[in-house]
């Protein structure tokens, strides 16, 4: 008898975990429709990931000062370079059984939310994407992602050929009341955390530190931009900043900028990865010392 009592228990209790994990399965991609889905996000993203690329591979090509945009061989390179890099990272991702159209990337990313946050987190992030403020916000990030990437992954570039630094009057500017104020605001999109990572994930501690220096370029390349989205949301500006800086909007930030580069249709296979990313990495020493052979003698490999 205790032991069908203790089975009729355990029955019961398998059933409400399945359950409760089928609702905050379910509340995720309820979060996801409001927001309006990530597919085409994954996209442009996925685009600005593959070109931060360019500028680190186009620097590891030569070295020394003569090798630079100047360099009567560095468009031919260059192009040779995203054309080869662009076909080795879709291969990359094929052998891991990522689909590049992205169309599954929905399904995958409310299966994360749901382990990630708690039923009631997924309702109050809900709510506050409902809201006026949530819904502004969503659609002004939409249109900030038809130009801040590009001009980030610009900047990326002048630091990656030599402009490490912030020059004294740039450095003053960078620290500005109006240059804090664009800052600020940029940080209000989980977009900016997103690229931020994936910066740091493509360029190592060099990226890194040059950070700064890449983020003063972009604000200022797009300042305009930038200004016309600050006033648009002037009204809902406070809502927003109050979501942004509470626990469960840091969280959401902290939760993307590591997973929206990353997930995964389905669980990773560790073999098939290792084996990937083994034909990868051989496939991209391959390419590289011809991109080196193409841009000549003038340059010390």
């Amino acid at each position: 008898m205790i032991a069908l009592f203790r089975a009729a228990v355990l029955a019961i209790l398998c059933i409400s975990i399945a359950a409760s994990a089928q609702d905050k399965t379910t509340a995720a991609r309820e979060l996801i429709r409001i927001k309006g889905g990530y597919v085409e996000k994954k996209r442009l993203l996925e685009k600005a990931r593959v070109m931060a690329y360019v500028p680190i591979l186009l620097k590891s090509v030569g070295r020394g000062q003569q090798w630079n945009p100047s360099h009567p061989r560095w468009t031919a390179v260059e192009q040779r370079l995203v054309a080869d890099w662009t076909n080795i990272n879709r291969e990359y991702q094929i052998a891991q059984g990522i689909e590049p159209s992205y169309e599954w990337f929905d399904t995958a990313l409310a299966r994360d939310y749901a382990a990630a946050f708690t039923g009631d987190e997924l309702q109050r992030l809900a709510e506050f994407h409902r809201s006026a403020a949530g819904k502004l916000l969503l659609e002004l990030e939409r249109e900030l992602l038809t130009f801040y990437p590009d001009s980030l992954v610009a900047e990326l570039g002048r630091a990656m050929i030599g402009s490490e630094t912030l020059s004294g009057r740039s450095g003053e500017l960078f620290k500005s009341p109006v240059s804090r104020e664009r800052r600020d605001f940029i940080s209000l999109f989980e977009t900016e955390a997103i690229i931020r990572e994936e910066s740091f994930r493509a360029g190592g501690a060099y990226a890194e530190a040059s950070y700064p220096t890449v983020q003063h370029g972009a604000l200022e390349a797009s300042a305009a931009r930038v200004d016309q989205l600050r006033s648009q949301a002037a009204a809902h500006l406070p809502a927003m900043k109050e979501f942004a800086q509470s626990d469960l909007g840091r969280k959401e930030r902290r939760f993307l900028a590591s997973t929206a580069p990353v997930t995964l249709a389905s669980k990773e296979n560790p073999t098939r990865l290792m084996a990937a990313e083994s034909a990868f990495y051989k496939n991209l020493e391959t390419v590289s010392a011809q991109w080196r052979s193409l841009a000549g003698a003038n340059t010390n490999p």
